[in-house]
């Protein structure tokens, strides 16, 4: 295969960002590329802790991941020994073209650093000069839209898909596990809810998780909360409002198993985050609330799901330095939000039942 008119044995992937969503809506084009490419070398570099969600894509057997966890803190020899065999690790690749989707700092320095002769990358990276061929982008495109975009610079033709999450049975067997442990009943509707979001402005009230969660347990659903380290101050915070009993799972199991759950629940509740991208590529029923982003960009894809905000963003939006408390997303009530569910599961095909025994 030639680029170019340059010979193409080998490609790899850059799809390093830190951001969940991000990676989740690039795996669509993931996925084209390595159909596209198909016999050819294929290699793709994602962060080192969001390995359990790239292997929900089959036949992606060369991974590279960057530990960017693991340089956190570390000393600058230490640091500078862990660099120095992950750019061993991404050389070996023998790149012949490298595709940066993502535009960042780190993912198109290790762009430049894969040695590949032909460096793809959109022309508003943070740095550009380490592609020699930029793409421009269209202006208010879907992200997915736009991750497919530098697919198609390379080749790539076809149909735009949301691409699904797959489940590893390793994975729906450990999930199996710790709903039992939890108490959790498998044959009784699951609403998972994370209230954590990485900014400010772009969370809920913590006093409005609490009223819903309270309504759905009244409603005969199992409310489940989701989240990592950073969520648990937020979780207490509103299990402590509350008149019932939630089950509280934050920080409790792996991004794989998050998946997993996701795929048995009922209904996934949040902000706009990385686990409201995941539950959306699960098939799960969303509702997600929405601060200052535009839905249209970054908004769940399936058919199943609902945005919500409260007042619409101002313009131009200060994000975290908001003199209006953020009103965009705190003005939006639990009221709208216990409608927007009984639009989702007034049918019974919207409501999932666990595929597990007891």
């Amino acid at each position: 295969m030639y680029f170019n008119n340059k010979p193409v044995k080998n490609i790899l992937i850059v799809a390093s960002d830190k951001h969940i969503g991000d990676l989740v809506l690039s795996l669509s084009a993931i996925n084209k590329l390595k159909e596209h490419f198909n016999g050819k070398g294929f290699y793709v570099v994602i962060d080192s802790r969001y390995a359990e969600i790239i292997e929900t894509i089959e036949g992606l057997d060369n991974v590279i991941l960057y530990p960017r966890k693991l340089l956190q803190g570390k000393p600058f020899l230490k640091r500078l020994s862990i660099q120095s065999e992950f750019l061993r690790r991404l050389r070996n690749a023998s790149a012949d073209m490298a595709i940066d989707l993502h535009g960042g700092v780190a993912s198109s320095t290790m762009t430049f650093l894969s040695g590949a002769p032909l460096r793809i990358g959109r022309s508003t990276a943070k740095r550009p000069y380490f592609y020699n061929h930029k793409i421009t982008l269209s202006k208010g495109k879907r992200k997915l839209e736009s991750f497919m975009q530098i697919a198609s610079a390379v080749g790539v033709q076809g149909k735009l898909q949301f691409q699904r999450l797959n489940v590893p049975e390793r994975r729906e067997t450990s999930i199996r596990n710790i709903l039992k442990n939890e108490g959790i009943k498998q044959k009784i509707p699951i609403v998972c809810i994370h209230p954590g979001s990485s900014v400010i402005y772009k969370k809920w009230t913590e006093e409005g998780f609490a009223e819903i969660s309270d309504w759905l347990i009244a409603k005969g659903f199992q409310v489940v909360f989701v989240g990592g380290e950073d969520d648990l101050n937020e979780i207490t915070n509103i299990i402590s409002q509350m008149k019932y009993s939630p089950h509280n799972l934050g920080n409790k199991i792996s991004l794989g198993e998050l998946i997993a759950l996701f795929k048995v629940s009922s209904l996934f509740i949040g902000n706009d985050s990385g686990p409201m991208h995941l539950a959306d590529a699960t098939g799960a029923p969303v509702i997600a609330l929405f601060g200052p982003a535009g839905e249209h960009r970054w908004g769940p894809r399936s058919e199943k799901s609902i945005v919500l905000r409260g007042e619409q963003p101002c313009e131009p939006c200060k994000r975290k330095e908001c003199q209006y408390e953020f009103k965009c997303i705190k003005t939006l009530s639990a009221d709208d939000v216990k409608i927007a569910v009984e639009r989702l599961i007034r049918y019974p095909d919207k409501v999932r039942m666990s595929d597990y025994t007891e």
